[in-house]
């Protein structure tokens, strides 16, 4: 007796071909898809690439990029090349970061962390003009220091700011250990908050300003930060100029951190 196949299986069959489909394009050499791309790609209406979309995303074998409208590979898809494949660690991940913004800035760029009441330098690279951070791996700063350790003091619920700033009251900035006030480091706070990113000058022998730009995931949690910086006749305007590209690539680069564990990117400081 012949057996006949149920109408829904076929029609389930040919979905899970078109999420396959929609799976394979994202193997190319390419940054993401938007839905009308694939549309016009594939041959497909766009509501069935946004069915296929949104599977794949709830599976976590595709994320959605900083702007929510394209879609980008997600570390799921490891899953298919080998059991045991682990996530890339976080400084792997934001490494090609790094390197296009010294390239675009010229500048010394950094990556840090944070481990309990301080700014952690885990990566980053020296620019060879006159003038420079120096750093070495695993160099610690109190987070009301530097740009990246405001950037990750203004992540914190403001209770926890206040606690910080109890612990290390009387605030000081080295090397030449100036007073900061905590109205001054609330100001800073504020600022970052409103606008997305810490500029911190240091005065001293060689004026020196930084720029910082959390790293987040997708739920904003802060993973770390990086921060570009170099003496201030050269950084003040140029910074400015940059902003715009700057920021384009820290959201590029927070795409690619949605689904990394926020807490795999903090330290133990023993």
């Amino acid at each position: 007796m012949t057996q006949h196949a149920d109408p829904s299986d076929r029609g389930q069959n040919k979905a899970t071909a078109r999420t396959l489909q929609v799976l394979s394009c994202f193997a190319a050499d390419a940054p993401g898809y938007g839905v009308t791309e694939l549309s016009q790609l594939l041959g497909m209406t766009k509501n069935m690439i946004y069915r296929a979309l949104t599977t794949l995303v709830d599976q976590g074998y595709l994320v959605r990029d900083a702007s929510g409208a394209r879609y980008q590979l997600g570390f799921r898809v490891l899953e298919l090349q080998s059991r045991t494949a682990l996530e890339p660690d976080f400084r792997s991940l934001c490494a090609p970061y790094v390197q296009k913004i010294h390239a675009l800035t010229g500048e010394t760029v950094s990556l840090m962390v944070r481990g309990l009441d301080y700014a952690v330098f885990i990566d980053g690279i020296e620019t060879k003009r006159p003038g420079t951070w120096r750093m070495e791996i695993g160099g610690l700063r109190p987070l009301h220091v530097p740009a990246s350790g405001r950037v990750m003091l203004a992540s914190c619920t403001d209770r926890e700011i206040e606690e910080y700033i109890a612990r290390h009251s009387p605030l000081t900035i080295p090397p030449s250990n100036r007073a900061m006030t905590a109205e001054q480091l609330w100001a800073d706070i504020r600022a970052i908050r409103r606008q997305g990113y810490a500029m911190v000058r240091r005065e001293g022998p060689l004026p020196m300003l930084a720029m910082g730009f959390p790293i987040v995931d997708a739920e904003n949690r802060l993973h770390g930060v990086l921060s570009v910086g170099g003496p201030v006749e050269r950084m003040e305007g140029e910074l400015q100029r940059l902003l715009p590209e700057l920021r384009r690539l820290i959201d590029e680069l927070c795409s690619r951190t949605r689904l990394y564990a926020a807490d795999a990117a903090h330290v133990e400081i023993n």
